[in-house]
Parts: structure tokens; sequence; C-alpha cells
């Protein structure tokens, strides 16, 4: 349950950021990628697998590597929900 809460928080506060990046106001910070992840108590390999990146990849996007839009437009649907485990499996 307080690890629901705390996907749901940090789900809210990327997606406030994306909206403030909308306005040009703020860049994504990469270590809420890496909150969201440590959250869901999920190795890099199996978190970032589901976007179809690499362990390497994901964890450059962690440290402040622009996410490709393709990644970050899935990445957003997943964290509002619009999107499931099962929705991203190859």
């Amino acid at each position: 349950m307080a690890n629901e809460l705390m996907c749901d928080a940090l789900a809210a506060e990327l997606e406030a950021q994306h909206a403030a990046q909308s306005n040009g106001t703020r860049q994504s910070a990469p270590h809420e990628l890496r909150r969201l992840r440590i959250a869901k108590r999920e190795s890099q390999e199996r978190f970032w697998s589901r976007f179809g990146v690499t362990q390497s990849s994901g964890s450059r996007f962690e440290t402040g590597l622009a996410l490709p839009a393709p990644v970050a437009i899935l990445l957003r649907l997943y964290v509002n929900g619009r999107l499931s485990d099962g929705d991203l499996q190859a």
C-alpha cells in the first residue's frame, strides 16, 4: 500500500514536471526516474526493458541523458496508468 502511494506521488511529480517542461520552465529531473524505479522495487534491467530500453541506456537516463521521444511517451502513459505491464510486453 505504501509502495503504491509512493509510486502515485512520483507519477504526479513526473507529470507536473512534464507540464512545466512543456511550458519551457523546467527540465525533467532524472533522479525522479530512478526514484520511480526504486519505488517499484525493480532492477534497471527489468524496469527499462518494458520500454524497449537496455539497462545501460536506462542508467544513462537516470543520470541525466535526455529520453528519446518514443520512450518518454511510453513512460508518461505508463506512469499515468494508461498502459500496463501487459501492454508493454513484446
